[in-house]
């Protein structure tokens, strides 16, 4: 199959605007295409971070009570679920309510990076949320998306957070040895809509339009996935269900737990004007970003993609995130960087940055 959620490798684009946030992974011809897709950041941001000690961890915070679902329209095919999201506010339908398609023929990624995904070879979501926040007071929005794809995650499939799968900075979905399973872009639409684009890698192996298996890619079903076959002793998913239907019913089910994650985690960021900290989602994010503790390398956006070399990229230690949703790095000569924007990359121990 041709890929349309696979990881090009270990790092990729980062950014918390929720204007234009973190993509869907995706096979990166000849650069990473990622669904659904939007606006673009600017380049990196780097201002001084304050040497402030680092947040306790504190047990996840338990979900507050269910509101009625919102709807979910399932889609056979589509240019991109963004796109068609969009339209249906345009013509009045009022959020929340989520888009999903099992085809996306001009799915649009990164920097406009083109990409299609194959029938039924991922899951591709867009969740309309109506925010009452002014767009600067919406920076924890797309790391709370990526909280609500791993509680998801963790929920149908038992997946174990930051044994299994956790987030890149800010919300890649990654393996815990760095493969990269989805994405997320986050974009603002008119004065009050929000959209949030999800991706998964649902069955591999992820191919590019070559047919050559996606570098760094990883999948939920399929040989060599994270659940290959059926969930052994599961009781979300029946056991006897055929091959293809297990696949849908496990869409299905991942879908609407999706739609139920991300609504109680943005709801929480609502009620407390965006603050991320008294949400609980700053501790949360916390404890299931694997991206602290590890060196990274930091690219300015747009350096690499439109043909320049490393010279503005620098390197140093990611040690917290801080009360906005930064990443704070320790630039050896510098000290502590909060980067807000950027391109974040994981360094493998002795790689050269």
């Amino acid at each position: 199959m041709t890929s349309t959620a696979g990881a090009a490798g270990p790092g990729s684009s980062g950014s918390r605007d929720p204007a234009a946030a973190q993509t869907p992974a995706a096979a990166q011809p000849p650069a990473a295409a990622q669904p659904p897709a939007g606006a673009e950041p600017a380049a990196a941001t780097q201002t001084p971070a304050a040497q402030t000690p680092a947040v306790a961890q504190p047990p996840a915070a338990a979900r507050p009570p269910a509101e009625a679902q919102p709807a979910i329209l399932r889609e056979g095919t589509v240019t991109s679920t963004q796109d068609e999201a969009a339209r249906r506010l345009t013509e009045g339908l009022a959020p929340p309510f989520a888009l999903t398609a099992r085809r996306q023929t001009a799915g649009r990624g990164r920097l406009g990076r083109a990409f299609a995904s194959p029938e039924g070879s991922s899951l591709s979501l867009t969740y309309a949320h109506r925010s009452d926040l002014a767009p600067a007071a919406r920076g924890w929005f797309p790391l709370a998306a990526g909280l609500a794809a791993v509680s998801a995650l963790s929920e149908v499939l038992g997946l174990r957070a930051t044994e299994e799968i956790g987030l890149k900075w800010p919300n890649d979905l990654h393996t815990a040895d760095g493969r990269k399973l989805g994405g997320i872009l986050v974009e603002g639409r008119g004065a009050q809509s929000v959209l949030v684009g999800i991706g998964l890698n649902l069955r591999g192996p992820v191919r590019q339009q070559d047919g050559t298996v996606v570098p760094g890619a990883a999948w939920l079903r399929g040989a060599g996935g994270l659940r290959p076959t059926r969930v052994s002793g599961s009781t979300v998913l029946p056991e006897d269900l055929p091959d293809g239907l297990h696949d849908e019913e496990l869409r299905e089910r991942l879908e609407r737990s999706l739609v139920t994650a991300l609504a109680q985690e943005l709801a929480r960021l609502e009620s407390t004007g965006g603050d991320g900290v008294r949400s609980g989602t700053h501790d949360r994010y916390t404890m299931t970003c694997l991206t602290l503790g590890r060196h990274v390398r930091i690219d300015p956006l747009g350096d690499l993609d439109t043909g320049g070399d490393r010279s503005s990229s620098w390197h140093g230690l990611a040690t917290k995130v801080d009360g906005s949703g930064r990443l704070v790095v320790d630039r050896k000569g510098v000290g502590q960087v909060a980067v807000d924007v950027g391109d974040v990359r994981h360094l493998r121990p002795g790689q050269s940055p």
